[in-house]
């Protein structure tokens, strides 16, 4: 294990991944997204992480620097938390890879129970998932997000999801929201709103 100061959070990322009873879950999407964002091939598997002892539901925060190298890793019980109520926020940075470094998307979410991100006048995500929107009986979801995540990325190459440039004015039209993220799957809100 790399013993680097965790300090250094600009070059250090992490993927957060779902353990259902102790197995990883879709670890091949989880690969793909590291190995965009590394500079070598990775020093550690995933694999590695399984831990058929545990039950339920449990989040494993795997951080790794931009070399491949593993910095830390935290296992930890999950509980989703509840999401109803959404702050429409303009941003103009950027997140493409998913750092360590979060402090741009925390100082916009500021106290707010969660956002929703518009960049250049389109939908991006969330503070923690990306999102989708039923319009017309398909579900779409922003062709530009701020981060591309797995479940995303998964449920497009399902065909479940089709990109789109998504408004605020689309978003309030819609007949149905989601977010969706490795922890929640696709999870269709039914009680939210957006201030």
């Amino acid at each position: 294990m790399n013993t680097t100061n965790l300090n250094e959070k600009s070059t250090y990322l992490f993927e957060t991944i779902r353990l259902e009873n102790g197995l990883l879950k879709h670890t091949d999407y989880h690969l793909k997204r590291i190995n965009k964002a590394i500079k070598s091939e990775l020093k550690f598997n995933l694999n590695d992480f399984s831990d058929t002892n545990l039950k339920g539901i449990h989040r494993l925060k795997v951080v790794y620097d931009e070399f491949g190298w593993l910095v830390s890793f935290e296992i930890t019980p999950y509980t989703m938390r509840e999401f109803r109520e959404f702050y429409l926020v303009d941003i103009n940075f950027s997140y493409e890879k998913k750092y360590l470094d979060r402090s741009k998307i925390d100082k916009a979410k500021g106290d707010k129970s969660e956002i929703l991100m518009v960049k250049n006048g389109l939908i991006t995500d969330t503070s923690i998932a990306n999102i989708a929107i039923l319009k017309d009986e398909i579900w779409l979801t922003p062709k530009t997000p701020l981060l591309y995540g797995t479940t995303r990325a998964r449920l497009i190459d399902s065909g479940f999801l089709t990109q789109s440039d998504l408004s605020v004015d689309d978003l309030k039209q819609a007949k149905s929201f989601a977010i969706m993220n490795a922890m929640v799957g696709f999870l269709t809100l039914k009680d939210y709103r957006f201030n």
